[in-house]
């Protein structure tokens, strides 16, 4: 198993549905197909973009060339959409990073000390961008903390763009803006140590082109929460805690749940642990 990185250059958020395999495995050769976002009304992307997107996977469709996904529900969805059978498309492996490991506690006090005042926090990975419901996550967010009174902070760690505007300006009258963390563009270092010392990483995007921070989180010893019926759920493995992405009081119950039961969350993470041994 392992984590895929979105490329980090702006519009990497906005990637077609192509890569090339060979960028994943030099015993590969094929095309890889993240998802088919492009097809979403969240995607936020014109008609003759969305146009582009489908020639272009009806052409690889002909080419004949082997068709390689993440997941299981890529694959379904690919099978649908294209009309194809399934055994056209294969699934690999996503890497991942070696980068990531559990930490002990006194390093995750100095990474809190140095990005969140000392408070525990979660964190977010996803772009801060309309498809990956980050809306959602702070009304989520806001009924945590509304029913907890806790300290924790929420930091998001993810891309900034022109996409990200609405938001911002969202978080300019939010209730609890004092608890949100921006590092937009966060060192390689940094990330790693954010993502290593969160208390969980929420993940509230089922799109695979936005990054899989997941996989990386559970090899720190990071407890994950993420969209339900998903790639996410899937690449997690049972690992995680689900919730409806689109859905605020399901998002807050999840945040509720896992600050309160300190066993289900050490059992999360031993379980994600165990997916890397």
């Amino acid at each position: 198993m392992g984590g895929f990185y979105f490329k980090e250059t702006v519009p990497s958020e906005l990637m077609g549905i192509r890569e090339s395999a060979e960028a994943f495995s030099t015993s590969l050769s094929g095309i890889l197909v993240h998802d088919l976002y492009h097809q979403s009304n969240a995607a936020c992307i014109g008609w003759l973009e969305r146009w582009r997107e489908n020639q272009w996977l009806k052409k690889a469709v002909k080419s004949q060339e082997p068709i390689f996904v993440f997941t299981e529900f890529t694959r379904t969805a690919l099978v649908n959409f294209l009309e194809i059978p399934s055994e056209r498309i294969q699934i690999m492996d996503p890497p991942y990073s070696e980068m990531y490991f559990p930490t002990d506690e006194d390093a995750r006090d100095v990474v809190r000390y140095q990005f969140t005042q000392g408070d525990a926090f979660f964190v977010c990975r996803s772009p801060l961008h309309p498809a990956c419901n980050i809306l959602s996550l702070l009304k989520g967010f806001s009924q945590f903390k509304k029913r907890t009174s806790s300290n924790m902070k929420l930091v998001f760690t993810g891309a900034q763009g022109k996409f990200s505007v609405p938001l911002l300006s969202a978080l300019e009258t939010y209730r609890y803006k004092n608890d949100i963390v921006l590092i937009p563009r966060p060192t390689p270092v940094d990330d790693v140590s954010l993502i290593s010392a969160a208390y969980a990483l929420i993940h509230p995007c089922r799109w695979e082109r936005f990054g899989i921070p997941l996989l990386n989180a559970m090899q720190a010893g990071v407890a994950v929460l993420t969209a339900e019926n998903s790639s996410m759920s899937e690449l997690t493995d049972g690992a995680g805690m689900y919730f409806n992405e689109q859905d605020p009081g399901d998002i807050g119950e999840k945040l509720i749940r896992i600050y309160n039961d300190e066993q289900m969350r050490n059992e999360m993470i031993g379980t994600g642990l165990g997916l890397f041994r």
